[in-house]
């Protein structure tokens, strides 16, 4: 008879490591030196990587991991040893697990996935890849999973591996990838199958250089994008998926209603990635922050006023919200 050991029945699962929790109970960047964002170098380590959860179960027979997410789907996955890991969970979800030998079926057990975002997820060959959902919003409710991801580039300074492929077309089904690579002539291009997912590219520019008028309109066009609920699940990504990215996300997760605190959070998070430290308090950002204020009093309004400013309606801006957020429980 087989007995499922961990995660125990009823079990609450951490998906970040005890170092991205540390950070997240006490963000502690200080000022960085100014960040050249077209030349970018690798400076550390990578760790913007999630926890796997480790299934573990006697006796130590090859078997196969059955594992449900919250809508019902089934993943398999082979164990070897009475174990195996999984990745790239929805964060705040119940799932149940099982496991399957040539001749038996285990009992049934559940868990529940931590709820803390930002929800980190693993693709071989690139990095700094993350979830832009899971966030509150300030009608109380979140940022949907599954819909938008933030990436480093797939090609030229990394290179996205088959597997690591599959990972963005089958685990995550992305269908599009949202280019904000090019200015200055810098190399951009699809790399994924485009019989499966479309590339759209707007060469944007990081921080304070966004609020030009030729930057407003670029912004714009890529913002429309998002009112066509036929790209998600979709990616966007410039070289490191820094600072471009980071710009570009702070103002749409400030239109939708997610704090300072979390869109701060959100950026600093990069930091985990090879290509060294982001600060919201540093000059760059700060510079930023100054040009947004410009276009409202609260930190919504100012998102707002930006893709306003940048062409978007009422109408394309309610369908944003409409398309990214949704009530608090919805994984459960």
């Amino acid at each position: 008879m087989i007995e499922l050991l961990t995660p125990e029945n009823g079990a609450s699962v951490t998906l970040l490591n005890r170092k991205h929790v540390e950070y997240i109970r006490n963000p502690k960047n200080g000022s960085a030196s100014k960040i050249d964002w077209l030349a970018l170098r690798e400076t550390q380590e990578d760790l913007s990587f999630p926890l796997p959860v480790r299934f573990t179960f006697s006796p130590a027979v090859p078997a196969v991991l059955v594992l449900r997410d919250p809508q019902g789907r089934e993943r398999t996955v082979p164990a070897e040893n009475g174990s195996a890991e999984v990745t790239n969970l929805l964060i705040d979800a119940d799932y149940t697990w099982q496991i399957r030998t040539g001749h038996e079926t285990s009992q049934t057990f559940s868990f529940h996935t931590d709820p803390t975002p930002p929800r980190l997820i693993s693709v071989s060959g690139i990095s700094n890849v993350r979830d832009f959902g899971g966030f509150r919003v300030a009608d109380g409710g979140r940022v949907r999973q599954g819909m938008l991801y933030r990436t480093s580039e797939m090609d030229t300074h990394a290179n996205i591996t088959a597997e690591g492929i599959r990972t963005l077309t089958d685990e995550l089904g992305i269908r599009t990838d949202i280019d904000l690579r090019g200015v200055g002539g810098e190399p951009r291009g699809p790399v994924l199958d485009p019989d499966i997912v479309r590339w759209y590219n707007f060469p944007l520019a990081a921080y304070a250089d966004c609020f030009s008028e030729t930057q407003l309109k670029l912004f714009g066009d890529s913002y429309r994008l998002l009112t066509d609920a036929n790209i998600y699940p979709a990616i966007c990504h410039c070289w490191g998926g820094i600072d471009r990215t980071g710009t570009w996300l702070y103002i749409l997760g400030a239109m939708l209603g997610v704090s300072e605190d979390d869109l701060g959070l959100d950026y600093e998070f990069s930091s985990f990635s090879r290509w060294g430290c982001r600060s919201r308090h540093s000059e760059q950002f700060v510079g930023f922050l100054d040009g947004l204020r410009k276009f409202g009093s609260t930190l919504q309004e100012r998102g707002k006023g930006f893709m306003k400013a940048a062409g978007l309606n009422d109408a394309e801006l309610g369908r944003i919200r409409e398309l990214l957020t949704e009530e608090t429980r919805k994984y459960g």
